[in-house]
């Protein structure tokens, strides 16, 4: 079914969200399983796709029980802010255009464990807070100490209660990534002043500790800055002010229920993607393979997308 808006979605326990930007056959991988195993409503959220993408998850709709909206293309925290504003459901479950779910094994488990208490506001895999190995957004290598990124819910496969998600956007919080400079917080021009000596090696190798008494500490450590990924704003309210928990599976039961080809569609926006993102080239093979033998489904010969 084509909707306008989420707010016409019928009341839900639950629903399952994918954003698709121009990654449609990966995308199709996502949806087919997880219609076949997460057994929710599924919504396919198409973001301005220049490859057609519309057009063919329309043609789909006519084999396949799933909701179908075009929204416009923005940063994907601000889209996922979007999403939990106007959903009508108790709890949704993310689930990246660049997932495969292979089994039910690990959302029954989340689902059992989002169950275990009303003071758990979500469940899944929890990336942990860690000293970043390279400066923020760049592939330059910093020494341990500099960069502190932040703990958050894996969002790539993450199921969240609503109601909690809402009431730290009203607090002011948001699925938006940001960077925290922590140098002098009460005095934001001198730390930015500061941020700015990171653009030469040996302010990336030598930390100045003697600005530690000036820095705010997060988790016992005092970084010069910290990076909020995707959800971690959310996840500090509602761990720290709310005193709520995250139910978190184990990193090794996450690659036997659920295959990522981590970054696809960061990688198709932005060409010069630093990090690991896999190239859509490298993992349309596998991708094709799958949709064949595991979901029957074969797409018409045309260029990659």
């Amino acid at each position: 079914m084509r909707v306008d808006n989420l707010s016409e979605l019928p009341p839900a326990p639950e629903v399952a969200v994918i954003i698709n930007v121009g990654t449609k056959y990966v995308t199709t991988l996502a949806l087919l399983s997880a219609l076949r195993y997460v057994r929710v409503p599924v919504v396919l959220i198409d973001c301005e796709s220049r490859d057609g993408s519309y057009a063919w998850f329309e043609r789909m709709l006519q084999d396949h029980d799933f909701h179908l909206m075009a929204a416009p293309l923005r940063q994907h925290g601000e889209t996922l802010d979007r999403i939990f504003r106007q959903v009508r459901a108790e709890r949704v479950l993310l689930v990246d255009s660049d997932i495969e779910v292979l089994n039910e094994e690990m959302i029954s488990r989340m689902r059992r464990m989002l169950d275990s208490g009303a003071a758990c506001y979500g469940s899944g895999y929890l990336h942990p807070a860690h000293w970043l190995e390279y400066h923020y957004w760049t592939d330059l290598p910093i020494a341990t100490g500099i960069g502190y990124y932040m703990a958050r819910p894996w969002i790539p496969f993450t199921l969240l209660r609503v109601e909690p998600v809402r009431a730290a956007m009203a607090a002011g919080r948001s699925f938006m990534h940001r960077l925290v400079q922590n140098e002098f917080p009460a005095i934001p021009p001198l730390s930015r002043l500061l941020w700015r000596r990171f653009r030469f090696r040996y302010f990336r190798n030598h930390r100045l500790g003697w600005l530690d008494p000036f820095r705010r500490t997060y988790d016992g450590k005092n970084p010069c800055y910290l990076s909020y990924d995707t959800g971690a704003e959310v996840h500090e309210f509602l761990s720290q002010t709310k005193n709520m928990s995250f139910a978190t599976v184990t990193a090794e039961f996450v690659p036997w229920s659920v295959t990522h080809f981590s970054g696809i569609t960061r990688g198709s926006l932005y060409e010069g993607a630093t990090d690991d993102a896999y190239k859509i080239a490298d993992a349309h093979p596998i991708v094709m393979q799958r949709l064949r033998e595991a979901y029957g489904f074969t797409p018409p010969a045309c260029s990659l997308g």
